[in-house]
């Protein structure tokens, strides 16, 4: 997203880098709170903030943070809002909203299939098929019994 090897950044790149380490840091600060799994937070800034003499716009902040034990939710969000408000100089509790999110159980279970037909289906040309089949290796046998029995036949006839 931002290229390390720029030669020239502008100072809209560097306000940019600063406010996402900023997300990536209070990201892995909410996480460490008890009872949140996962979070994002956005930060909406003004780039234009100190160009031109033009007044800056308020910040506001938004976070969505995934929980797995069983909390209050209000007790959770006042906590989140209040870390949040703490960590900006100008940002107004107002102008922060928090999403939590319940984590869902994940059952884990092995995937089922349905099968509508047997496999081996039994129709009236089966024993025909298992007959034909007997047969087949019957003479094959005999093919390689009968052939044993010339060669020894032959081989007597040489002598």
């Amino acid at each position: 997203m931002f290229p390390a090897d720029a030669l020239v950044s502008s100072p809209r790149a560097e306000k940019a880098r600063l406010y996402s380490a900023i997300e990536q840091r209070l990201e892995q600060s909410l996480k460490i709170m008890d009872g949140i799994v996962s979070s994002r937070v956005h930060v909406s800034y003004d780039v234009d903030t100190g160009d031109s003499g033009k007044t800056a716009l308020p910040i506001h902040i938004s976070v969505l943070a995934v929980y797995e034990k069983d909390i209050n939710p209000e007790i959770k969000i006042n906590d989140i809002k209040r870390f949040i408000v703490n960590s900006f100089a100008s940002v107004q509790y107002e102008n922060i909203s928090v999403v939590l999110s319940k984590r869902r159980d994940i059952i884990e279970q092995a995937p089922t299939y349905e099968i509508n037909e047997p496999i081996f289906a039994y129709d009236k040309t089966m024993p025909v098929s298992i007959l034909l089949a007997l047969m087949s290796i019957a003479t094959c046998w005999l093919l390689w019994k009968y052939r044993a029995i010339l060669i020894n036949l032959i081989r007597l006839k040489n002598k």
